[in-house]
């Protein structure tokens, strides 16, 4: 197995320098291939259905994964590559690309800014490095463990908010009928303990809030890895906690597990994602789970 020879020293200064090479990297990439899309906003595209008929995705969906991977794989050749449209290159070392090329994609359909382009990065399996480009809003978020979190050159960080009554939270929803119809019982129970909600309908974009104090909190079920990569680095390094709580899916009695989640690849198709800061983290999770419990 080939190493890449910075990443095998195991010193805090090359750790940074790799990290810092792929942020740079994945922006350049975000950046390149979201002023790709923004162009494309408004035209007709070939919609096709995948899990269900909300559940959509494009040509340019397709293209632009491919040019992502394309890139990442010129400059970085011996990188795991695993994107959401089934795009998936091997590695040879340590360093792992979870990519959405557009999160979002209804938004991109119907020309609302809340789209994105996603990169995440896992090296030695913890979530390190993420890029988000929201092209409509010219909006470039990157993280790593030397840079922060930034938006726009700009430094960011989480909501202050102590109180949840007093927190403005982001969520979305399955693309299953069912799931869909749980979920609205638990925002009955959530909704009256918080600010207000908001659904934008991008959980990486919803995430990137979060890091940026946009939102106070942000919680979703069902996501895959590449739906939350990029915006777990961004919450991470913004001084924010993502969690997950998993009860075997929404319509379980077991107990939950909860757990602090180090790398976006190790998430379980049945688990809620939950973002905040260390202020406001557990009170969001102990909400959900009552809320769960009393909409049964």
């Amino acid at each position: 197995m080939k190493s890449n020879s910075r990443f095998g020293k195991d010193t805090q200064l090359n750790k940074n320098s790799l990290e810092e090479d792929i942020r740079l990297l994945a922006s350049d990439i975000a950046i390149k291939i979201g002023k790709e899309v923004e162009n494309k906003v408004g035209s007709s595209h070939q919609v096709s259905s995948k899990s269900s008929v909300t559940d959509m995705v494009t040509e340019i969906d397709e293209w632009a994964e491919k040019e992502i991977a394309e890139h990442i794989s010129t400059h970085r050749p011996e990188d795991e590559i695993i994107c959401e449209e089934g795009t998936y290159v091997s590695g040879e070392n340590a360093v792992k690309w979870l990519i959405d090329p557009i999160d979002g994609t209804t938004n991109f359909i119907y020309g609302h800014p809340g789209f994105s382009i996603s990169l995440g990065v896992e090296i030695n399996n913890k979530t390190e490095v993420g890029a988000l480009y929201a092209p409509l809003l010219g909006e470039l978020f990157s993280a790593s463990s030397s840079h922060g979190t930034k938006r726009n050159g700009e430094t960011v960080e989480v909501s202050k908010t102590k109180n949840l009554s007093r927190a403005l939270i982001a969520t979305g929803f399955s693309y299953n009928s069912k799931y869909r119809e749980t979920q609205a019982k638990n925002l009955t129970g959530i909704l009256p303990n918080v600010r207000d909600i908001r659904r934008i309908g991008g959980a990486a974009f919803d995430l990137a809030s979060v890091a940026c104090g946009r939102v106070d909190a942000f919680f979703e079920y069902g996501l895959s890895p590449w739906d939350i990569s990029a915006g777990h680095a961004l919450v991470k390094h913004a001084g924010g906690k993502v969690v997950t709580i998993d009860r075997g899916g929404l319509d379980e009695s077991k107990n939950a597990d909860i757990k602090i989640l180090d790398r976006a690849s190790n998430i379980s198709k049945t688990a809620i994602t939950v973002a905040a800061s260390e202020l406001l983290i557990d009170q969001v999770v102990e909400l959900i789970i009552k809320s769960q419990n009393t909409s049964k």
